[in-house]
């Protein structure tokens, strides 16, 4: 449901960007030049104005794929470079937040473990495509794991450090709950 009304949203700027020819990799370099410029923001200690800058680029994340599929420009390139792109900024994402918690060691450890968990997510994601099957299913998905970052953004705006702990012990869980889950469900397509 979320794809569909982010789709229908972004609908008419796709269409205007596939008919004056941009190719979907620029958007997604775009994408990735932005979400980079946007760590400074978290660097600088300032999570409010992250939250509204990475909120403002996020549907770049989608509009790559849209702009594709209306030019018939879809390429397992793209598709590459997209997924790619995506990790290196989630790790970009997750190393500025352990490099301004760095010296405690509760923040280092549940960002660390956020950050394997996304991984972890995406692994076997690939991994299962791989080998022919589907698996975008799971509790934690892309959009809620962005979604996700965006509330620790706004907690540690405004309720500060003691509540963004606690709710990055539940996202961070939540992401492993996802890697086991990914697994079962791969499990189940895979041996069948």
């Amino acid at each position: 449901m979320y794809q569909d009304n982010l789709r229908l949203i972004l609908k008419p700027l796709a269409e205007i960007l596939a008919n004056r020819k941009v190719h979907p990799n620029l958007i997604t370099l775009l994408s990735f030049f932005l979400t980079s410029l946007g760590v400074f923001w978290i660097l600088a200690k300032k999570p409010l104005i992250a939250f509204a800058w990475f909120l403002l680029i996020l549907p770049l994340d989608a509009l790559d794929g849209y702009v594709a599929r209306i030019s018939g420009k879809v390429s397992r390139f793209g598709a590459f470079l997209d997924s790619t792109l995506d990790r290196i900024s989630d790790s970009l994402l997750f190393l500025s937040l352990m490099f301004v918690f760095r010296k405690d060691t509760f923040f280092f450890f549940f960002l660390a473990l956020s950050l394997i968990s996304l991984y972890l997510i995406s692994y076997t994601r690939a991994r299962v495509e791989g080998l022919g099957e589907d698996l975008t299913e799971g509790l934690m998905s892309r959009a809620p794991r962005l979604a996700g970052f965006l509330i620790l953004l706004l907690v540690w705006e405004f309720l500060g450090s003691i509540w963004l702990k606690v709710l990055l012990v539940i996202y961070s869980l939540l992401l492993l709950i996802t890697v086991f889950q990914r697994i079962f469900l791969a499990y189940r397509k895979l041996s069948s």
